[in-house]
């Protein structure tokens, strides 16, 4: 009898570690750390809406918002870019030094930003859209990839609530930045924000426990083709779908301003947008989880093209709140499922983080020209043309799931050819 008790306790033991290698504790309070850190570095370009009103208004106000846009396309071009770099940091072990190293830069410019001159646009292009892009270019990929490895059986998961985070940091910094620049001045509003960035990342990279790599010896070879089909296919997709994506996310205040939308009603629909895409970067992650990454991945892509034509009905107030929930959760829903989806077609454990990293950068690429090409498209003068953007927006993400469809479809054939 107590060797029986003994064989189950060890089955557990080995089961436990088999769920959560370092045990449910560690594994828990890494996600809250990741969480955390993105929270308080993410939350900035998810914020970006506030400062591309406030610069085209009044502190850039030299400038158009096509020019302005820039700022915030070199933030994300680093931030996605830098994935590779950060991904490979993770694959060698030193996940503990990217973060680390990438809070401070993060943190030091965010200080600088706060120093910067009214009409000069070198100094915020270079504080937030270069230091702060590239503080959160050595956090992005690290964050993902540290708390996935916890979860071996639920990484869509795990991703899934760590990416929410910057939507519910940009949620909270919109609020914060709204409030604290008109009533204090941009020095110390923007100042105040970085304090508050200060404390949560120090908290975050204290609650991450890092994993020793997985060796190389015991993985299966042959798993990691950068140029298997399926997962080109789904990198394109991600690019071409970012590249229209992004324009409703960066325009919405402007556009609710444009609009002649109460100051107030706008402010908080925007609002309400940060906080759906942070719920539509868990739930749909935690069904991918149960019935099938790919399959999730691919209906919340469609959803989320249809959406973006609402947009239409955007300029009356009920229909900018509809919109601004519907097109925030599918955003989010489609953004935290994609490095599982790359990884379901190339999976490999010792491999992970380049695997993310390198599906990610060409998508930073992307998103460097796709907020000034939206300005372009809408004209920097008065009178904007909002209907080709939406149309651009739509276009691009329907797209996108075509694609998508072609890559699945070439993933299940291959599969089923190697099983008969």
């Amino acid at each position: 009898m107590s060797e029986r008790i003994s064989e189950k306790e060890d089955q557990v033991e080995i089961s436990a570690a088999l769920v959560y290698p370092a045990g449910k504790t560690k594994a828990w309070l890494t996600v809250l750390g990741c969480f955390l850190i993105q929270f308080s570095t993410v939350a900035s370009l998810n914020s970006f809406g506030v400062f591309e009103d406030f610069y085209a208004s009044r502190f850039l106000s030299s400038s158009s918002a096509s020019r302005i846009s820039w700022i915030i396309g070199l933030e994300l071009l680093l931030e996605l870019g830098l994935g590779t770099v950060g991904g490979k940091l993770c694959d060698l072990g030193y996940s503990r030094v990217a973060l680390a190293t990438g809070s401070i830069i993060y943190l030091v410019s965010f200080f600088l930003l706060s120093l910067a001159k009214e009409d000069r646009f070198y100094q915020v292009i270079l504080a937030q859209g270069l230091g702060m892009g590239i503080g959160i270019g050595l956090l992005y990929v690290p964050a993902l990839v540290t708390a996935a490895r916890h979860f071996p059986t639920r990484q869509a998961l795990a991703m899934g609530i760590v990416m929410s985070s910057g939507s519910l940091g940009g949620g909270i910094f919109s609020i914060m930045l709204n409030h604290l620049i008109p009533k204090y001045g941009f020095p110390s509003g923007v100042r105040g924000t970085a304090y508050f960035s200060l404390g949560l990342l120090t908290i975050g990279n204290f609650l991450v426990t890092v994993l020793p790599p997985t060796p190389k010896s015991e993985v299966a070879t042959g798993k990691t083709n950068l140029l298997y089909t399926p997962y080109m296919l789904t990198v394109l997709s991600g690019c071409v779908g970012q590249l229209g994506g992004l324009f409703p996310l960066n325009y919405i205040q402007l556009f609710a301003d444009s609009h002649h939308t109460t100051k107030g009603f706008a402010f908080y629909s925007i609002a309400a947008m940060t906080f759906s895409t942070a719920f539509g970067r868990f739930i749909p992650a935690y069904f991918a989880d149960k019935y099938g990454i790919a399959g999730t991945y691919l209906l919340c892509g469609y959803i989320f093209a249809g959406s973006a034509f609402l947009m239409f009905a955007a300029s009356s107030p009920g229909g900018l709140f509809v919109f601004c929930i519907l097109y925030g959760f599918f955003y989010g829903s489609i953004s935290s499922l994609y490095p599982s989806v790359v990884t379901v077609f190339v999976p490999s454990e010792a491999d992970k983080g380049k695997l993310v990293g390198v599906a990610i950068a060409p998508i930073g690429i992307v998103s460097l020209v796709s907020s000034p090409l939206g300005g372009k498209l809408i004209g920097d003068s008065g009178d904007y043309q909002w209907w080709k953007g939406i149309v651009w927006t739509g276009a691009l993400l329907t797209a996108a799931g075509i694609i998508q469809v072609v890559a699945r479809q070439i993933h299940i054939k291959k599969v089923r050819s190697i099983v008969s």
